[in-house]
């Protein structure tokens, strides 16, 4: 059976991946976010507290954009590569990649992790 059909990801919409910290980093859980949804962030700017197998680490974004959806929530861990957050890159964006982070959480899309 094919997978659920997620919507392709929207033009607008920049993923904020979990961050490799360590070389021997496989995962990394979402401590706490700094930035609440619908929040503007710029690059540099603290995004998440990311505890590693080594330390708690500040991750700053490396984009600008609004801050759509949380798709990792705090004290949630994620392998390192995959979306835990979704940026809208403008106002006008934020409703399509809100839309987009629902139907990940529905379809199970890029969000969830083989078990």
């Amino acid at each position: 059976a094919a997978p659920a059909a997620v919507a392709a990801k929207p033009a607008g919409a920049v993923e904020v991946l979990m961050p490799t910290l360590s070389s021997t980093m496989t995962e990394g859980k979402i401590v706490s976010w700094s930035k609440s949804i619908g929040d503007t962030v710029n690059t540099g700017d603290v995004l998440m507290v990311v505890e590693s197998d080594k330390a708690d680490m500040d991750t700053e974004s490396f984009s600008d954009g609004i801050l759509a959806a949380v798709l990792t929530a705090e004290g949630e861990s994620a392998p390192v590569g995959v979306p835990v957050a979704l940026l809208a890159a403008s106002a006008a964006d934020l409703a399509e990649v809100q839309a987009y982070a629902a139907s990940l959480a529905a379809g199970g899309g890029a969000a969830a992790a083989p078990a």
